[in-house]
């Protein structure tokens, strides 16, 4: 039996070549490779061009994410980023005694978050805490703009100025003469710290004191940074090393309480992002400027790849392989580097809904050598072609899209750089 076999590159330059065509026995239904003589032997090569932009979303699900976030920071090329969150407190022992509370004197009140990981350039920001007057519940649905309101009182001292940090999430803290994984510590009121104690003595369980507490809320204070100032930390909460700590002293004897981040404690991130006058907005606003330079970003925006060209492929083939690499613009030492790992989705139902093209959570890695994501659509490309996926597009966005700010610069076709999107199909005609 005759086949033909035909390679596609999908780059953004025109190539025909013709080579010899070859003979075989062996019949390529299901087969998923070719040997390197049935590629050098192709009798095709063909060419077609890719469309790329950038679409922003708003409905971001930010409840109960592995970290919570915290800080901001300003990128010349995507704006302003502010995160901040709102989260429960727990009791670490119900009902503690801590005898008359008006002959016990509160020392210090200090929260410590663990850090998971940062984004952006390590500088000084102003945090602040507030009590949250608003009952957090597990029922309800928490997306990235959402907001509970708080008391006006702001419970982080301010006549030293305690609340302007510099976060290091590289080193230990040192406490005393001890020396403790890498965490931020905020000082708060030691009045705020008195009345903590109260509740939680006469609270039997959590529901008793949250009835009472409703949590806190943490933000920073920053005004204004320059382009590439900044950065959003990786608060790691529900860690043993994050807690609310009261250390008071009562009859001359030093002690402390401890007030958690536990699992049943409902926490929500609020992030905002400012694309105003960016040259992401651009592109969201008018697609044909990414075909430039497109973009994605956590929390807010989803790169797109449309290939109008797999229409024109025939019906009759077998994929065989099919790779689309995206190169992205990112200078080494950089604090805003490209995610270590994408999604790549499609919209099956054209509801909106993402869907990966491969099963489970399987993701792509960065290469660092090509500075770029490859990305196998052998599968997805044999759906398309077969009817089974409508052909709307991909959409590649950071792995963690609800849990980071990562962001990636994209080359698009018409990039002045020296690498530009490509995408190659080989495949065998039935």
């Amino acid at each position: 039996m005759w086949r033909k076999v035909v390679i596609l590159f999908a780059a953004f330059f025109c190539l025909s070549l013709v080579f010899p065509s070859c003979k075989k026995k062996r019949n390529p239904v299901g087969s998923s490779a070719l040997s390197s003589d049935d590629i050098m032997n192709s009798s095709v090569v063909d060419t077609f061009q890719l469309k790329t932009s950038t679409v922003e979303e708003d409905s971001i699900p930010s409840m109960d994410r592995p970290f919570n976030l915290l800080g901001s920071y300003n990128d010349e090329i995507y704006g302003k980023v502010n995160a901040n969150f709102y989260t429960q407190l727990t009791l670490s022992g119900f009902s503690p005694d801590f005898g008359n509370l008006n002959q016990v004197a509160i020392d210090s009140v200090i929260m410590a978050f663990e850090y998971g990981g940062y984004y952006g350039d390590l500088t000084e920001q102003l945090f602040e805490v507030y009590e949250i007057t608003d009952e957090l519940t597990r029922d309800s649905t928490y997306l990235r703009s959402a907001t509970s309101n708080v008391a006006s009182q702001q419970l982080v001292p301010t006549a030293n100025n305690e609340g302007l940090i510099l976060p290091d999430p590289l080193n230990g803290a040192i406490v005393g003469s001890d020396t403790l994984t890498p965490q931020l510590r905020i000082p708060l009121d030691t009045i705020f710290g008195r009345n903590l104690l109260t509740l939680a003595q006469n609270a039997t369980n959590d529901d008793d004191f949250l009835q009472n507490f409703k949590g806190l809320h943490f933000k920073v204070n920053n005004g204004f940074q320059s382009a590439g100032e900044g950065t959003v930390l990786y608060l790691a909460t529900t860690r043993a090393a994050s807690k609310l700590t009261v250390y008071y002293a009562s009859n001359g004897e030093k002690g402390s309480y401890d007030f958690i981040v536990n699992g049943s404690a409902v926490d929500y991130n609020h992030v905002e992002t400012d694309y105003a006058g960016t040259r992401v907005e651009q592109v969201i606003n008018d697609p044909s400027f990414g075909q430039e330079e497109f973009y994605a970003q956590s929390f807010s925006s989803r790169a797109k790849i449309e290939m109008s060209g797999l229409d024109s492929l025939p019906k009759d083939i077998i994929i065989h392989q099919a790779t689309l690499e995206l190169p992205v613009d990112y200078y080494k030492g950089s604090n805003f580097y490209p995610s270590s790992e994408v999604f790549v989705t499609t919209d099956v139902s054209g509801d909106g809904n993402k869907t990966s093209i491969y099963s489970g959570t399987a993701s792509v890695l960065y290469s660092s050598t090509k500075k770029s994501y490859v990305i196998d659509l052998r599968k997805y490309i044999q759906n398309v072609v077969q009817g089974i996926y409508p052909n709307t597009g991909l959409f590649v966005s950071p792995k963690n899209f609800n849990t980071t700010v990562e962001r990636i610069i994209f080359n698009g076709p018409n990039t002045q750089n020296k690498k530009k999107p490509k995408l190659s199909v080989v495949y065998t005609m039935l």
